[in-house]
């Protein structure tokens, strides 16, 4: 019985290993060598004027729920223009908006590959 027991931890524990590793990793479609999401995705400049916020065309939103401080610091430090905001079913982090969803994801899955609760809303 002690044999199976220590199966079982060794087991678990590797398994919890693994998981946090993989978990941790960028996503594929972030290259390796950009660590950071660098470009500003919820601004936009047309002629002279700069649309800061929820840019219009950009329809696919990642939004992290809740409104804690912490959680927009971890999403600035990735998406360095990401704002809290109000909706009628609650707070949450607006990650970014973008054109297509392919784009989307991607900045969802490097969010929650730091832990984050992070989703993809199309917003009409």
């Amino acid at each position: 019985m002690n044999r199976y027991l220590i199966t079982g931890i060794v087991a678990t524990f590797l398994w919890d290993a693994n998981l946090s590793k993989a978990w941790t990793q960028p996503p594929s479609c972030i290259p390796k060598s950009q660590s950071e999401v660098t470009t500003s995705v919820n601004s936009l400049q047309q002629s002279e004027v700069i649309l800061i916020g929820k840019v219009p065309n950009r329809r696919y939103v990642v939004v992290v729920p809740g409104k804690s401080d912490k959680v927009l610091n971890v999403v600035r430090s990735y998406i360095a223009d990401a704002f809290l905001t109000q909706h009628q079913l609650g707070p949450y982090v607006y990650a970014g908006g973008f054109v297509n969803r392919e784009e989307a994801e991607c900045a969802s899955l490097l969010l929650r590959s730091q832990g984050l609760d992070a989703r993809v809303v199309y917003f009409h």
